[in-house]
């Protein structure tokens, strides 16, 4: 981020100065002082560039020009770690490589001998001589190349009660060692000078030598058995749990425990992880069991039962309760309660009524779980013993925990002592003998270890709890419960270690989610998607099929039959055949274009075989002769030609997009069918689900909110803000990231259907709720969506600004898009000039003809315009895919096009570049794709696949290019993109009013409409104030700008704006009347659809009589109605139709 002033240096030399981009720059003057004895301005400069002398004696000229008083500037550098995006580090390129080898753990200087001290006490060593050693887990690396060609080094350190900053200063071989050798989450040996930074203002640690050092573990030391943990929360108990799933299965299978249960509060959201990390482990000859259960919400509904059989939900309060599930019987049962407690029952908590437990208790294990459990509570309020015995007995075990765990009680004056609270144990332990009941010690942990509670106090404290600093709730050893329970005597260990094993060994041991794909039944798909495609194939190429494209899909269909993919295939034909009929074009996504077989069965425009000319009336089909096949990629490219046979002139078509990438080339890949429907046609489209598979089946795909890093920054800050000790900002950044990852909320995929086959039901998958527990109709999976998108169908129906558009255009103009031609020359040349724009504005400003364009119209990609210069729809195939990927233009290919190492055609802008281009140099078909897919998906290249493509000559800089990308589209996704923008931009050209009506309509809420009634310098005016404002620009006010600027092209090409009219004007769509752009009544600041709609609906042609008579036939407030006349609305029409009675003689 630029803070200096734009007088000292302007973005533009920053630019040029840096190398890097106005968003990856950070400089700032965060302190200034006058010398008063030598009248000398010290300046402090943050940055994470070396300014040159000639710019810092520019920036001294221009400082004292503006600061009179000053005789001379003197710059004091704090160059610190980019916040740019940078390429994949070292160690992350080659997976498998061999680390270079470190002498005795040495990774930079020498053996450090010294013992460490804690981090808390280097701030009482500021300035004092001598160097300290550290010791803590790294959780921050970065570095900066600064003057002499050396690096400043930043590493940020926790021993886990504080944190700091270590800098070095090395030489690039120095750091290249140290990072290839360690990654975050190593423990190092750290010795240096403890010193005061003044530019962070923070206390840190200059090393002079770095060594790495052995992670701290806890051991369950115990001989012989070992206890097993029943009462867990990890990070999906919202907001409250603390536990890494991976990690807490990793810490039980270490210590030796046979298993471990997980218990999240009213939800299972973790099952499906912690199931994948104990198959992991077994793989690894580690034998874990995972426990399923949850701590419920249990609701005594005995008196809460209403007439007419219902559920009184608010009546009573509601008691903690474990339940465990023995088998899949008893999962499938607890997917049921957790289903019915969120979506029938939730109120503030998914509250489980006792007679709803009772009957799905088939197959589940029911503890009295902890202090806020019915029994700890009757105990709490004095209860009679046989009140206690006849609430315990509904329990299956009895639960007890550490002392300091409640003693919060002790604190509030509920109890008296610890006595008192191991007393309360005993009588819990007496009421389960007197029964014949288990009793069983667990933690109720919330966080791994005493240390890591902070984290909670923080959450907790966000949310407006009191901190209560407790820091017992976390995971102890075998012995640590022993220890904690030896008041017991000689019934620790049954408590502890016995009982714990033996509702262990009561639980079998089972997937939370079946293993096999589900697929749903389309009756006859397969013979269905067969008959359509060869039928269109024959219409489209004639009949018999050319052999070649006949091959292509024979193999794959086969592949896709085979692999029972004929389902997704036939439910996405219906469903964009559904949506055609009804007027909506439907575009696709993802890689689905990639399969001809999709093309031909009407899935997908784009076509993937090779480029190719075919005659529409006699079928004769031409490929490009051997010679072109190089100069095309894409048909519509190719010169125009008639065919030699009958003279009819050729279609062109194909875009050379091998099938593999959709499915692979053994058909082993796991394809999805992304589709873009019109928003306003996306709530039919999920309809017609229900339609074809049966609305009991269908589901919204489900998602996890977690905590976020700049949200957990926020909590960590008040936190700070409040705390009576003093953090630093390393203390605030390693406390930020054990923040992140809680499970904040719950919601929905925007366009994510999940399909239970008809024979099935979501209960043997996932429970379901309402996303995020509001009283909706949609019903969404309990799990993530990715958790059960491998075992059962989802379909992506998502809704799109440009599919909306194109139907209004179609309404508007009459013009089928389906018939625009593509490579129409005028509307090509929109990408590289703005003569098609017949501009009449002689002061225009702008260079660009793709305002409004999708894909083509913001800055990003407006820059790579500049650069490529398209003249073809290959190449700006090449800068969708480019302007979509991440570190694939930016710090990649813009970098080789302009050092001359690559010409636009080599480069990589898509993932089936990377297939292609391997495949012709002679590396294997299955090898070639998974290297694409390694590189796709960010993995490192192992060495096996570096020698492979070194070795068939891949030259060095696409090696590089393919190492430092991090994420592609797939070829077939931006070719779908580019066929509607072309479209898009063929109205531009031949229709602009109705072109800019359409794009406005979708940007109505950043619609100005007074700057609209005022003209174009109204519009300038708004343009520049927004642009003054520079980097300081919101999200907001960059869609206002977007707005603005394509007004100004509108107006400067000579068109109009209408007002709101009456019976002119639609309630929220812009139209085009008498060739002006007709505003609607919803642009109208403050008025909503209803509103507007309700304008509409009451005006039939007749006058309103008064604006008496509007509000009452309207939803309009005074204030529409008063921006309604200020836009022309409403003239003459009197305040109310009351008249005097002089009036009337």
């Amino acid at each position: 981020m630029i803070k200096i002033p734009q007088d000292i240096l302007t973005t533009e030399e920053l630019e040029r100065i840096s190398g890097m981009k106005e968003q990856d720059i950070n400089i700032e003057i965060p302190r200034v002082y006058l010398e008063k004895e030598s009248l000398t301005l010290v300046v402090g400069v943050k940055l994470n560039f070396v300014i040159p002398r000639i710019h810092e004696k520019r920036m001294r000229d221009r400082i004292l020009k503006k600061v009179g008083q000053a005789k001379d500037v003197r710059f004091r550098y704090a160059y610190q770690a980019s916040e740019a995006p940078t390429a994949k580090k070292a160690s992350d390129k080659s997976k498998g490589s061999k680390k270079p080898n470190v002498s005795g753990g040495v990774l930079y200087g020498t053996y450090i001998s010294g013992e460490p001290i804690p981090i808390e006490e280097i701030y009482g060593k500021v300035g004092e001589r001598g160097q300290v050693v550290i010791r803590g887990e790294l959780f921050s690396l970065d570095s900066r190349a600064i003057k002499n060609g050396k690096l400043l080094v930043t590493m940020e350190i926790t021993d886990k009660e504080r944190a700091t900053c270590c800098k070095a200063f090395m030489k690039t071989e120095d750091f290249e060692l140290l990072e290839e050798n360690v990654s975050l989450g190593d423990w190092l040996k750290i010795s240096g000078n403890v010193e005061f930074d003044t530019f962070e203002n923070e206390v840190g640690i200059m090393a002079r030598s770095i060594n790495q050092s052995s992670k701290p573990e806890r051991k369950d030391e115990h001989p012989g058995e070992k206890r097993v943990e029943l009462h867990v929360h990890t990070k999906m108990s919202d907001n409250d749990g603390f536990n890494e799933i991976a990690e807490l299965v990793d810490q039980a299978a270490a210590w030796g425990q046979k298993a471990v249960a997980i218990t999240d509060h009213g939800v299972v959201q973790a099952f499906p992880d912690a199931a994948n990390r104990a198959a992991k482990l077994r793989g690894k000859g580690k034998d874990i069991k995972i426990i399923y259960g949850m701590e419920g919400y249990l609701y005594p509904d005995e008196d809460a039962m209403l007439p007419d059989g219902t559920i009184d939900i608010k009546k009573n309060r509601t008691y903690h309760i474990i339940l465990l599930a023995k088998n899949l019987t008893g999962l499938r049962n607890l997917y049921k309660m957790v289903s019915y407690s969120h979506v029938d029952y939730f109120y503030k908590k998914p509250r489980l009524p006792r007679s709803v437990l009772q009957q799905h208790r088939e197959g589940i294990i029911v503890g009295s779980a902890c202090e806020a459990g019915e029994l700890y509570q009757a105990i709490n309020r004095g209860a009679s013993r046989e009140e206690l015995l006849q609430i315990a007995d509904f329990y299956d075990y009895l639960e007890i925990q550490p002392l300091d765990n409640n003693q919060f009680m002790i604190d509030k004056g509920m109890v008296a002592s610890r006595k008192e609270l191991a007393d309360n144990n005993l009588l819990i332990l007496s009421l389960a003998d007197e029964l014949g009941k288990m009793t069983v010690a667990t933690t109720d942990s919330h966080y791994p270890t005493k240390e890591s509670a902070i984290y909670r106090n923080i959450i907790m404290s966000s949310m407006g709890f009191s901190e209560t600093n407790a820091n017992s709730l976390y995971l102890r050893t075998t012995d640590e419960m022993l220890a904690e329970f030896s008041y017991l005597g000689d019934r620790a260990e049954e408590v502890v270690i016995t009982n714990t094993n033996r509702i262990a060994d009561m639980c079998e041991v089972f997937e939370p989610v079946p293993p096999d794909k589900c697929p749903p039944k389309i009756e006859g798909a397969e013979e269905f998607l067969r008959d359509t495609c060869y039928e269109n194939a024959k219409a489209m190429y004639g009949d018999p099929i050319p052999e070649v494209i006949q091959t292509r899909l024979d193999t794959e269909l086969n592949a896709i039959i085979n692999n029972g993919y004929a389902v997704m295939y036939v439910a996405a034909m219906r469903l964009v055949k559904k949506s055609n009929d009804d007027g909506y074009l439907v575009g696709s996504r993802g890689s689905v274009g990639s399969s001809f077989a999709a093309t031909m069965a009407g899935i997908t425009e784009v076509n993937p075989l090779e480029p190719h000319y075919i005659c529409p009336k006699c079928k004769n089909l031409e490929w490009l002769a051997e010679e072109d096949e190089a100069k095309y990629d894409c048909g519509f490219d190719m010169p125009d030609k008639v065919c030699p046979k009958c003279g009819t002139p050729y279609e062109k078509n194909g875009f050379r997009i091998p099938f593999a990438t959709f499915l692979g080339f053994s058909g082993n890949k796991e394809p999805d069918i992304d589709l873009n429907f019109a928003g306003e046609y996306q709530a039919t489209a999920h309809k017609y689900v229900g339609v074809i598979f049966g609305e009991k089946n269908i589901f919204k795909a489900g998602t996890v909110a977690t905590v976020a890093d700049k949200t957990a920054y926020g909590y960590v800050k008040h936190y700070a803000d409040e705390s009576p000790k003093k953090l630093s900002k390393y203390d605030i950044d390693y406390l930020t990231k054990g923040c992140t990852g809680v499970k904040r909320t719950t919601g929905q995929h925007p366009g994510g259907i999940i399909v239970v086959p008809d024979d099935h039901e979501i209960y043997e998958f996932c429970p379901v709720q309402r996303p995020a527990n509001k009283p909706v109709d949609i019903i969404t999976t309990h799990f993530d969506y990715h958790k059960i998108d491998k075992n059962l169908l989802k379909l992506d129906i998502l809704g799109h600004d440009v599919p909306q558009m194109i139907r209004h255009l179609q309404n508007m103009t009459g013009v089928d898009p389906m018939t625009i031609d593509v490579a129409d020359k005028k509307v090509i040349s929109l990408f590289t000039s703005t003569e098609a724009l017949n501009i009449q504005n002689p002061d225009y400003k702008f260079v660009h003809g793709t305002y409004a364009i999708p894909e083509f119209g913001t800055n990003f990609t407006r820059q790579m315009l500049d650069d490529i210069q398209p003249t073809t729809i290959s190449a700006l195939v090449k800068i969708s895919g480019f302007s979509h990927g991440t570190d694939v233009w930016t710090n990649n290919g813009q970098e080789l096009l302009r050092d001359g190492k690559a010409t636009i055609d080599e480069l990589i802008s898509c993932r089936d570049d990377i297939m292609n281009y391997l495949i012709l140099k002679g590396i294997p078909n299955e090898e070639a794709f998974w290297i694409m897919e390694h590189v796709r998906k960010n993995k490192p290249l192992t060495e096996e696949e570096l020698e492979t493509m070194k070795s068939h000559g891949v030259p060095d800089w696409y090696i590089w290019s393919c190492e430092t990308l991090k994420y592609m589209f797939p070829r077939a996704h931006a070719v779908a993109y580019v066929l509607m923008s072309i479209r898009m931009a063929w109205f531009k050209v031949y229709y602009p009013a109705e072109f800019y009506a359409a794009w406005l309509s979708s940007k109505i809420d950043d619609f100005d409409v007074l700057a609209a009634r005022d003209g174009i310098q109204a519009v300038e005016r708004e343009m520049k104030n927004l642009e003054q404002l520079g980097n300081q620009m919101t999200t907001k006010q960059k869609d206002h700008l977007t707005v603005y600027e394509v007004m100004y092209e509108m107006f400067s090409r000579g068109l109009q704006f209408r007002m709101p009219e009456l019976g002119v004007s639609q309630p929220c769509d812009f139209i085009v009347a008498g060739g002006d752009v007709v505003v609607p009544y919803m642009a109208i600041s403050g008025l909503g659809k209803a509103a507007a709609e309700s304008l509409a609906d009451a005006y039939d042609g007749t006058p309103f009589t008064s604006l008496d008579d509007v509000r009452q036939q309207t939803k309009l407030s005074q204030s529409n109605i008063d921006d309604l006349k200020a836009v022309g609305m409403f003239q003459g029409v009197p305040d109310t139709a009351q008249v005097s009675i002089f009036e009337l003689f």
